[in-house]
């Protein structure tokens, strides 16, 4: 039986070739960072790490990925390199969510039950200050040019944004309810999943304003798609992954999955989009061009997020 997966795992793969990468999946149950290949789409190395990891980001030169545990109140760091956990901190709360700056020197970490944002120094793990944001801030996402910081504060119904340079609150956004994961990687705009309100909130990054793509049950991953007008999110309670037509503001296209989808993230260059299964243990591999499914990697015990090795 095991051969048989192993085979069809590998045909899949091999039925529309990608670039070599590597993708970091964390698992929540397992405490656990499955290192997977992207071109052969098997997993090459398992390195455990403290109980409950929650959050992962990796720095922009590729060499760490830092992950939050927020039972624990602890951050890790990890040597990609070595596949080895090269460090970790006792920074107190609830650690959760995380971004690296571009610059390397800094990650930011949301603290759940503190209602805060820490900026730590990526080197030491030392936090260096603290920003008071909305209630039970979640996921984090900033800028490709690293100068400003977005803030899913779940409890609060609303987005901070955050100017880096000084590290203040400049804005707070309303968005659905319960918002929990953002991509801001596209030049204009930041995306946003609101949990209980089923919507995706798109925030113009300019002028501050929103709207709002409706359609799901519970919406729990997001991520654009480079060039091609498009927006993937996840579904967990209808285990889809839907694809949005931003400028029309519809889904155009919705993939069963099942399994509780979470997190979805994309590589333009390779071509691919990457969905964690949750309760599948498996991470999804699917074709930009027409979002077939091209292969299906068992890992960990609970996948929830992932992160792409640049």
């Amino acid at each position: 039986m095991k051969w048989a997966v192993a085979l069809a795992v590998l045909a899949l793969a091999w039925s529309a070739p990608v670039t070599a990468g590597t993708l970091l999946a964390l698992c929540q149950g397992a405490a656990e960072v499955d290192v997977i290949d992207t071109a052969s789409a098997v997993v090459s190395a398992r390195v455990k790490v403290d109980k409950v990891p929650a959050g992962i980001a990796i720095s922009s030169d590729g060499t760490a990925a830092y992950i939050t545990h927020p039972d624990i109140g602890l951050l890790t760091r990890l040597d990609i390199k070595t596949r080895t956990v090269a460090a970790t901190a006792h920074i107190g709360g609830q650690p959760f969510g995380i971004a690296a700056a571009p610059d390397g020197v800094v990650i930011y970490v949301s603290d759940w039950s503190g209602d805060r944002i820490l900026r730590i120094d990526a080197r030491s793990l030392a936090v260096t200050s603290t920003l008071a944001v909305g209630r039970s801030p979640a996921h984090l996402a900033i800028d490709p040019d690293g100068r400003t910081l977005y803030s899913a504060d779940r409890e609060s119904d609303e987005v901070s944004i955050i100017n880096t340079l000084d590290f203040i609150r400049t804005a707070v956004v309303p968005v659905g309810r319960a918002p929990y994961a953002l991509d801001a990687s596209h030049p204009e705009l930041v995306a946003v999943a609101d949990v209980r309100s089923g919507d995706i909130a798109l925030i113009n990054k300019k002028k501050q304003d929103v709207r709002r793509i409706g359609g799901m049950k519970m919406p729990y991953g997001v991520a654009f798609v480079p060039g091609r007008g498009l927006l993937l999110a996840t579904d967990q309670q209808a285990g889809t992954l839907n694809v949005i037509d931003i400028a029309k503001e519809t889904i155009v296209q919705r993939i069963q999955l099942g399994g509780s989808p979470e997190e979805v993230a994309v590589d333009a260059a390779a071509g691919r989009a990457y969905v964690a299964e949750w309760f599948a243990n498996r991470i999804t591999a699917l074709n930009l061009d027409d979002f077939s499914i091209v292969a299906r990697t068992p890992v960990c015990d609970g996948p929830r997020v992932m992160a792409l090795v640049p």
